[in-house]
């Protein structure tokens, strides 16, 4: 199995990697750089036959974040596109309210530790915590060898088991690791990241301390994010109003756990 990192070793975001064994090629992720336009040539991967035919035999997506799928419309229409079944709902959910929606048109939905098979390719998903719902990290086996990438991950959301589990009983047998590294070299070396739990006291803090309404700005699509604001608003007897696009990408998720709109 061979590798070909087309970007993510010296910044945030934009990540892709090509993956080549036995007259066959895969796409883990096709991100856009964070400070990154879609439109700029310069920032597209020169990947052979993305476009269509040729060897390449899907394109997998770790997660919902723009810096995983944003040149994603890159691949033609009949490359099928892996990704989190949740991951592929929300997507579609929040096209109509997004200046640059992406759905892709052949999808193949996975769910975590079943694994798929492309040409060589085995890519066994392993459900992993991010701020984005439904991320994986990515097991791949080809030509007697295995890969693990990790995509985006954390230990300090509302599945942090997720983590340590990953940590109690990784994969065996990889010969090649592939981490994020969002935070290295970029803060202190002491600096603890507040869990979701703590997130959320805080925002009871702040709520029992704030006459009338209290306003609060939050990515939608973090769902960790807000469930801490839902049950902040339940302890502190405040009711949470949310918008339309919000409301639909909570229902996107499916999950019961997950509070809905009225």
């Amino acid at each position: 199995m061979r590798i070909r990192i087309h970007r993510g070793t010296k910044e945030i975001g934009g990540t892709c990697v090509e993956l080549a064994a036995d007259g066959g090629r895969i796409l883990l992720d096709l991100g856009l750089p964070l400070d990154g336009d879609a439109d700029e040539v310069s920032v597209h991967p020169s990947v052979d036959g993305l476009a269509g035919g040729g060897d390449l035999l899907a394109l997998v997506l770790s997660h919902g974040h723009v810096d995983h799928w944003g040149l994603a419309h890159l691949a033609g229409p009949e490359l099928p596109v892996a990704l989190g079944a949740a991951t592929h709902r929300i997507l579609k959910a929040a096209a109509p309210f997004v200046p640059r929606p992406y759905v892709p048109a052949s999808p193949i939905e996975f769910t975590s530790g079943t694994p798929l098979r492309f040409g060589p390719f085995r890519v066994t998903p392993h459900l992993v915590d991010h701020s984005a719902y439904d991320a994986y990290a990515l097991e791949v086996e080809a030509d007697g060898q295995r890969l693990f990438y990790s995509g985006d991950i954390r230990a300090h959301g509302r599945k942090a088991a997720l983590f340590e589990r990953l940590v109690a009983h990784p994969p065996r047998s990889i010969d090649v690791m592939l981490m994020e590294g969002s935070s290295f070299g970029r803060l202190n070396p002491d600096h603890v990241f507040p869990t979701e739990t703590e997130v959320e006291q805080r925002l009871v803090d702040v709520f029992q301390a704030t006459d009338g309404l209290a306003l609060v700005a939050a990515s939608a699509q973090n769902i960790d994010r807000m469930v801490s604001l839902y049950r902040a608003c339940k302890r502190t007897g405040r009711t949470l109003i949310i918008d339309l696009y919000a409301a639909e990408i909570l229902r996107a998720t499916e999950n019961a756990s997950i509070p809905q709109s009225d």
